[in-house]
Parts: C-alpha cells; structure tokens; sequence
C-alpha cells in the first residue's frame, strides 16, 4: 500500500499473541494502528502491544478504557510507558467493564486525567452516527460537548450508511464542534459476524441499508463464508465525504481478520487524499462501550 493511502487509513486491530507477527504482512510501516483495550485483557496488554508496535515503526494509537485503571498511579505508569516508546496519541473510552476498577467512570474523567498529567497527549473521543444503544441522544451531546474542548480527534462508531455518516458531521458541526473526524467502517469480514454484533454496537439501522454488497443475499442464505463488501461502503463515504473540512480519513474495524486487508488495502490509493483539518476547540454549554 502506498504512503499517500496510509496517510488516510487507521486500522483496528485487538492486541492478540500473534499481532505483531500478522500484521507486518497486511499492513507496511509506518501506517497508524489503534489498539483496543478490552475487559478481559485490561490496559496493560494493549500499552505494551502499542509499544511493541511503535518499535516496528508504526503510528499506534492505544485505546485507555476508564473503567479498567485503576487509579492514578497505574495511568502516569501507562503513559510513561508510551511516552518513552513515543507514543504521542491516544484513543479514550469508557470500557465495557461493568463495575469500574477505580475512580474513573467514563472517559471524560479520564480525559482530564491524561491532560493534567501530559497535555502533550493527541486524545480522540468517540462519536456515535447512529446514537448509543444505553444512551438517550441528549446524554450522547451533553458528554461530546464536554469533552471536544480537551481532545484532538473523533473516531465514529462503525457504520454501514456514507448518509448517515455525512448527517453526523454536519449534526456536530452545527454544535461549534470543529475536530477532525475518522470514520470507522467495517474491514472484510463474514456476514454472519456482521449481523452478530449489530444490536451490541447500535448499526443496526443502517446495517439493514447495506445492499447491493452481498449482505441481503448471505442473509438469506445464512451463508458464513461471505464477506461485507467493505471497499464499496468506503468509496460511497469517500464520495459523500471528500469535500468535507472534518474528515480526516478512515478508521477500518479489522475485527484482526488481517488475511482479508490487503485486497482493501490496495484499493485505497485510487481514492483522492482528504484535506485534514487543524484540531478545534468547542466550548462547554464510541466498542460501545459507555461513553
């Protein structure tokens, strides 16, 4: 894959034992990689993936779920961490761990955590085109408007429609809202995994809308082995979007199917770089996790 293309993709990718070995063979340096933070592998797998990959040459962006630090001194202890490896942004959410293993909550309280200990962290925020399945819409603006001042960058919660995508950004910008956005979209992946995850993550709406891909058919058939066609929901969006001052690119879900990505991979320097936006502050009046 070319420079230019890597300038505009971030992969997904889960911390898993053979991450660093797999990777490398889908994905060339220096291209930017986010790390997720799950439950049941906790931050510090995901500090350390994000340091190994940062001694292989990529931009990674690790993701700190608030609701499995516990305190303040296991954060300073993360980010020295990745301030040694150079690591210089993050991805911050809540987690979806139920009962918080210290006093950060959600990811604004983890948000002024990271600034007050370094404010030389990039942070991104998640924003949900298609609402938040435990969340009203109202408490969804209230926590974006409270954050956007302190953070760098937006990541979308995956989804399946470029319109509904193209009425988000336009949603938040009339809030005073100016951060760059990526746009998370679904790497290849089977159907069956698709429809599996769509209540969890609230796309179900415009997961329905995805046709013409092979989804209506696989759905039908309840044939495991075909895949989303990723690369045309990225041109629809390209298209929708590449006028647009808040795009920044595109965040790919690779669900670490890493087989599948090259094909997409290469298909992306056909698309004309977007411009991305100097950050932008807001004043104070998403795996779904909690915000």
């Amino acid at each position: 894959m070319s420079m230019e293309a890597g300038a505009r993709v971030r992969l997904e990718v889960v911390p898993s034992a053979d991450l660093l070995t797999q990777l490398p063979a889908a994905f060339a340096t220096p291209g930017s990689v986010s790390v997720t933070c799950l439950p049941h592998h906790g931050p510090a797998r995901t500090v350390q993936a994000s340091v190994d990959l940062a001694r292989l040459g990529y931009h990674t962006v690790p993701h700190l779920a608030a609701r499995s630090i516990t305190g303040e001194a296991e954060l300073h202890s993360l980010l020295l961490q990745l301030q040694e490896a150079g690591v210089s942004e993050l991805f911050l959410v809540a987690g979806d761990r139920r009962t918080p293993a210290g006093p950060y909550s959600w990811s604004g309280q983890l948000l002024e955590a990271v600034n007050a200990f370094s404010p030389g962290f990039s942070v991104g925020i998640a924003g949900y085109p298609e609402g938040h399945p435990q969340l009203s819409q109202e408490q969804l603006t209230s926590s974006l408007l409270t954050k956007a001042p302190l953070a760098s960058s937006m990541v979308t919660q995956m989804c399946f429609s470029a319109e509904a995508i193209s009425r988000y950004l336009r949603t938040i910008r009339k809030s005073g809202i100016q951060l760059p956005v990526w746009v998370g979209v679904p790497g290849p992946v089977s159907v069956r995994k698709l429809v599996s995850m769509g209540a969890r993550l609230g796309v179900g709406r415009s997961l329905k809308l995805a046709r013409g891909t092979g989804m209506a058919a696989a759905l039908w058939r309840r044939d495991d082995f075909l895949s989303y066609d990723s690369g045309r929901l990225i041109r629809e969006v390209h298209q929708e979007m590449a006028g647009d001052p808040l795009f920044a690119g595109f965040h790919v879900y690779t669900f670490n199917d890493l087989g599948r990505l090259p094909g997409l991979l290469d298909d992306l320097p056909t698309l004309q770089p977007a411009t991305t936006p100097t950050p932008g502050n807001t004043s104070i009046p998403l795996f779904p996790a909690k915000i």
